[in-house]
C-alpha cells in the first residue's frame, strides 16, 4: 500500500512518534553538500526541513547505530542486569544503509554466533528508508547492483516504510506489519492511497536517479570481478595504493566492515568485557602468538580489504560486502577511489 501525505501531515507523524521511540534523522547545516546523523527532538522539528531527505546518505555508518564504536558487551563478578533497550526509528535511511545491515547480520547472527547487542539494537529499531534522488559524483550503488531506492528487501533487509518525495507530496510505501501500525490512528495525519498520475510521476525521478548514476558510472565491473580481485600481483596493489597514508579513515566509515578486538579489563571487584571496531589495515590485525603475521606487508592488508568484500563474502552470500556509498573515498587522504581500482582488474 502506498499512501500520499502533505508536509503537515507528515510532520505530524514525526511529532507523534517522538512520544515512543528515539528518532535518528539525517541533518544538514548551511555549506553542507552531506547530512550527519542526528537525534530529533521537539524544539528541532520546528525548524526541521524535510528536503534534507533528499540528500545522499549521512556521512557516518549507520552501523553505529547498532554495534557500537566502543562499547562494554560483558561484565562478570557483579550480577550486573543487561542494560534495557529503548525503541529507536531510524528515518531517511538509503539502500546503499541497508545492504549494510544485510552484511552485518550475515557476520553477527550466525548459527553458531550472536552478537546479542547487535540483535537486541536491531529487533528494536524501525527502518524508515528514502529514495536518494540527487547522487553525487562519489555515489556508485548501481555498481553492486543496487538502485537508489528501495523496491523490495536488500538482500534479505526490508525497511518498514520508504518515503518518496513528489512535488512536494510525500509517498509513504508501507512494507511491514510494524510499518502499518506507524500509521495507525495517528492524530491530524490525512493519507489518501496513490493514484496512477503520481506513481507515475515517481517513477520518471526514480528512472532519472539511476540515470544519473549510470552517466557517473558509465562503465561496470566485470561479471567476474570476484576472480580478478583475487589475481591483482604486489605490483598491482602497490601501486594503487601507493598514496594511502594508513588513517584507516575508509574502514572506520565504511558501512559494511565487522570486525572488532574484545579486551578484559578489571574493574574495582569485577571484570569488563569491552569491543571497539578494528581495522584490517592495521599492521597488527592479523599477528598471532609468537609474533607471526601473514600480513606484515601493507599491499597484503589493501589486497585482504579487496578479497573480503567482493570475492570471499560474495562466495559465501552472493552479493558483495559493499554498497556503493562512496564514504571511503570521501575521507580519503590519499584520494584513493576504489571503484577505479576494480574497474582496472
Amino acid at each position: 500500500m502506498i499512501f500520499v501525505l502533505d508536509e503537515i501531515s507528515f510532520r505530524n507523524l514525526l511529532h507523534q512518534w517522538l512520544n515512543s521511540y528515539k528518532i535518528f534523522v539525517p541533518e544538514i547545516f548551511d555549506g553542507q553538500k552531506v547530512p550527519n546523523i542526528a537525534i530529533l527532538n521537539k524544539e528541532k522539528l520546528e525548524r526541521f526541513s524535510l528536503s534534507v531527505f533528499e540528500n545522499i546518505r549521512v556521512r557516518e555508518p549507520l552501523k553505529a547505530i547498532f554495534s557500537l564504536p566502543k562499547e562494554k558487551v560483558a561484565s562478570f563478578g557483579n550480577g550486573e542486569d543487561l542494560e534495557e533497550r529503548e525503541k529507536v526509528l531510524l528515518v531517511g535511511a538509503k539502500v546503499c544503509d541497508l545492504r549494510p545491515l544485510a552484511v552485518l547480520k550475515k557476520m553477527y547472527l550466525k548459527e553458531d554466533f550472536v552478537f546479542e547487542e547487535f540483535k537486541e539494537r536491531l529487533e528494536n529499531t524501525l527502518i524508515i528508508s528514502a529514495d536518494c534522488p540527487y547522487p553525487q559524483d562519489t555515489c556508485f550503488c548501481n555498481l553492486v547492483g543496487l538502485k537508489p531506492y528501495c523496491e523490495k528487501d536488500i538482500d534479505g533487509v526490508l525497511p518498514d516504510l520508504n518515503l518518496s518525495f513528489v512535488d512536494n507530496k510525500i509517498l509513504v510505501e508501507v512494507f511491514t506489519e510494524r510499518g502499518e501500525e506507524l500509521l495507525k490512528d495517528k492524530i491530524g495525519v490525512r493519507k489518501e492511497e496513490a493514484d496512477k498520475e503520481i506513481l507515475e510521476r515517481r517513477r520518471e525521478i526514480r528512472d532519472n536517479a539511476y540515470f544519473t548514476l549510470k552517466k557517473i558510472n558509465e562503465k561496470e565491473l566485470k561479471e567476474d570481478i570476484k576472480k580478478k580481485v583475487l589475481e591483482g600481483e604486489k605490483d598491482f596493489w602497490d601501486k594503487n595504493l601507493e598514496s594511502c597514508v594508513e588513517c584507516f579513515g575508509c574502514l572506520y566509515v565504511c558501512p559494511t566492515c565487522f570486525c572488532f578486538l574484545l579486551s578484559d579489563y578489571k574493574v574495582e571487584e569485577h571484570y569488563e568485557r569491552i569491543k571497539v571496531w578494528d581495522t584490517c589495515y592495521h599492521p597488527m590485525y592479523a599477528r598471532v602468538a609468537g609474533g607471526l603475521n601473514p600480513r606484515a606487508e601493507f599491499y597484503k592488508r589493501g589486497r585482504n580489504r579487496f578479497h573480503c568484500k567482493f570475492s570471499n563474502f560474495y562466495s559465501d552470500y552472493n552479493f558483495y560486502a559493499c554498497s556503493g556509498c562512496g564514504r571511503c573515498f570521501s575521507v580519503c587522504m590519499g584520494k584513493i577511489d576504489i571503484r577505479k581500482i576494480l574497474l582496472s582488474l
